[in-house]
C-alpha cells in the first residue's frame, strides 16, 4: 500500500518532511522486508513497494475489505481519524472505508449498521492538535462521560443499547488546557458528510455548522 497525500496543513508538524528517510520505513525494509542493514532508503523505488506488499511478512497487512465476518457477529466499529495526523495519511482512512464498501458492495447506509467513520478535524496523530480534538479517546482527552461526545461511551452505547453515533462531539480548550476554559465545540461528522460552516452564527458552537 502506497499511502496517499497528507491533508493540506498536516505537514506543519515537520514529522516527515524533513529531508530525511522516515526511520520506521527505512528500519522495516532493512530488517524485515530485506534482513540488509545496509540498505539504502534512497533507492526506494516501486519494485521495492511491491515486492514488500507481496511479501507481506507476519501477515501484517491492514487492507482486508470483506468485513463479513464481523458484521455477522455483530461487532461495532467506531472508526476516527485526525485530518491533521502528521505521520498517517488521514486520506487512507477514507480510502479504506471506500475500499469496504466496494468489496461487500454496500452502501454509506448500509455500513452504518456496523461500521461508522468520524472524520476529526483539527487533530494530529491520534490526539492533540488545534481543533476541537477532546473526544474521549484517552485519559488526557475527556471533556465529559456522555456517549455524544465521548468515543468510549458511544461504542459501549451502540453495542449495549443499539443506539449508533450520528456525530462526535469534539470539544477544544484554550491554549489546549482544560483550567483556561472551552474555546469551542464542534460536532465531528460521520463519513462521508463533512462539517460546512452554515454562514451565520457563533462558529464557537456546533449548532452553527452542519453536516453536509
Amino acid at each position: 500500500l502506497v499511502y496517499p497525500r497528507l491533508q493540506p496543513g498536516a505537514d506543519a508538524t515537520n514529522i516527515l518532511l524533513t529531508g530525511t528517510a522516515f526511520p520506521y520505513t527505512r528500519d522495516w525494509f532493512r530488517y524485515v522486508v530485506y534482513n540488509d542493514p545496509n540498505w539504502d532508503p534512497a533507492t526506494l523505488t516501486v519494485k521495492d513497494m511491491a515486492y514488500s506488499s507481496d511479501l507481506n511478512p507476519f501477515d501484517i497487512a491492514t487492507w482486508k475489505g470483506d468485513l463479513s465476518g464481523v458484521k455477522d457477529r455483530g461487532t461495532k466499529i467506531l472508526h476516527y481519524h485526525g485530518l491533521q495526523d502528521p505521520i498517517i495519511s488521514s486520506d487512507n482512512s477514507a480510502r479504506y472505508y471506500n475500499h469496504v464498501s466496494r468489496t461487500m458492495g454496500l452502501t454509506s447506509a448500509q455500513l452504518d449498521e456496523f461500521y461508522r467513520y468520524f472524520r476529526i478535524s483539527g487533530m494530529n496523530h491520534c490526539s492533540g492538535g488545534p481543533g476541537a480534538t477532546f473526544i474521549g479517546n484517552k485519559p488526557a482527552a475527556v471533556a465529559g462521560y456522555e456517549a455524544e461526545g465521548n468515543v468510549l461511551s458511544a461504542i459501549v452505547h451502540w453495542v449495549e443499547d443499539g443506539i449508533a453515533p450520528e456525530s462526535i462531539l469534539g470539544t477544544a480548550y484554550v491554549n489546549g488546557t482544560k483550567d483556561a476554559g472551552v474555546a469551542f465545540t464542534r460536532k465531528h461528522c460521520k463519513y462521508p458528510t463533512r462539517n460546512v460552516y452554515s454562514g451565520s452564527g457563533d462558529p464557537n458552537i456546533p449548532e452553527s455548522w452542519n453536516c453536509v
